[in-house]
């Protein structure tokens, strides 16, 4: 670990450059510029992208005289500072993260604050949609707090009556596994019994289920399903994890499922872009402001695990592999949004939609995307995507969806 000063002025690392090392702000003001958009910093890290080997999205320059401590990408873990360079990390990338999303939601003319009706019009495009905050998704995690606790039984009679309140399907299923689980862990003698109920057709796309059969037949433990079966959550599809204007308070690992970042009006909803397996979200949970600044909802089941401030500090000392994780997700969708910006503001309307359609393309079949997405996204008439979908390969269905 080394301790340098820049003078003013002076280029840290350049956008699609490689960082060779990972900075610390000790003193001075740097500026990040993204896209378009450039931020002053004035604390935190910056150069996470050389951890990765990822081209940086974004260029680096000091305002004024700037000390920085600078760590070896491939040394971040064995510093002897390295809890406080994760701890920075997280909300530093967080924080350039929110510019470039901002960014994205400034390129269209979006109201920044759709008034106390925006639950309302959500459930008047999706209708009887869930909740995060809703009891039944509070009561898996209270059930779970129980099982991770040893109180088997109050976590089964929390699961039993869930049973027959639950409307989704898929919901049931996750229940269902849950109520088999801990009725094998209560009842051992039968624990084959109570396993062989499960048809493994029908179950096998759980993440419960996959922990269950690991728990029944053995095998290596596998670390995120762990966390997954302590204190994740499977939800169905058209449930909102974030409703913009609200407090955050958590971030959310995704597992598996897609989900939609929107802007809400009254008539629709502007799409900001679609997240998946693998990345991270709700990064404004770990920052002062605090507010969630778009929607963000399901579009197919989904299973993910909240993460707050801290469990993140908790798992920055006993896992802190886990956070690396956590922080590739959020640079590399800092990159997924810099693409969607670049595509936006082509100025052939005709090659915007195919670009975004392009983009788009190794979800169409996986989720539901729809004509209007791509429509409001780039700023064209429904006819015009409708019509390059068709030249480029794809389908429209009758609900707009467009697949392979």
């Amino acid at each position: 670990m080394k301790l340098i000063t820049y003078p003013p002025n002076s280029v840290i690392y350049k956008e699609g450059e490689v960082p060779q090392s990972i900075y610390y702000i000790v003193n001075g003001s740097i500026s990040v510029k993204l896209f378009r958009k450039e931020k002053q910093i004035e604390s935190g890290t910056i150069g996470e992208w050389g951890i990765y080997n990822i081209p940086s999205e974004e260029s680096v320059v000091t305002l004024s005289e700037t000390t920085l401590y600078s760590v070896n990408s491939s040394e971040i873990l064995s510093s002897e500072y390295s809890d406080r360079i994760l701890r920075s990390m997280v909300s530093s990338i967080a924080q350039r993260l929110l510019v470039i999303d901002s960014e994205l939601a400034e390129s269209r003319e979006i109201p920044e604050y759709v008034g106390p009706d925006k639950l309302r019009f959500f459930n008047r495009l999706h209708p009887g949609a869930y909740k995060l905050t809703d009891n039944i998704f509070q009561d898996i995690l209270q059930s779970k707090r129980f099982y991770v606790g040893g109180y088997y039984r109050e976590a089964m009679e929390i699961f039993a009556k869930m049973m027959a309140q639950v409307t989704s399907e898929e919901l049931k299923k996750e229940i269902m596994v849950w109520h088999t689980l801990l009725s094998m862990v209560t009842d051992p003698e039968r624990a084959e019994i109570h396993f062989k109920r499960l048809n493994p057709n029908e179950y096998s796309d759980l993440l419960s289920y996959a922990y269950l059969v690991n728990f029944f037949k053995g095998g290596q433990k596998q670390e995120i399903l762990e966390m997954y079966m302590k204190a994740g959550l499977f939800v169905p599809a058209n449930t909102i994890i974030t409703l913009e204007g609200e407090a955050a308070l958590e971030g959310y690992l995704i597992l598996k499922g897609y989900l939609k970042a929107v802007k809400l009006l009254e008539d629709k909803e502007v799409l900001l872009s679609i997240v998946g397996p693998g990345e991270f979200v709700g990064e404004g949970a770990f920052l002062d402001s605090k507010v969630r600044m778009v929607t963000l909802y399901t579009l197919s089941p989904t299973a993910f695990i909240p993460l707050n401030a801290e469990v993140i500090n908790k798992t920055i000392t006993t896992n802190p592999g886990f956070i690396l994780k956590i922080c590739e997700s959020q640079l590399r969708r800092i990159s997924q949004v810099k693409r969607l910006l670049e595509i936006r503001y082509q100025s052939n309307p005709a090659q915007r939609t195919i670009s975004a359609l392009k983009y788009f393309s190794e979800l169409f079949g996986k989720t539901k995307i729809t004509v209007r997405d791509i429509a409001y996204l780039v700023d064209v008439n429904s006819e015009r995507v409708i019509e390059e979908a068709k030249h480029l390969g794809f389908k429209v269905s009758f609900d707009g969806t467009i697949t392979l």
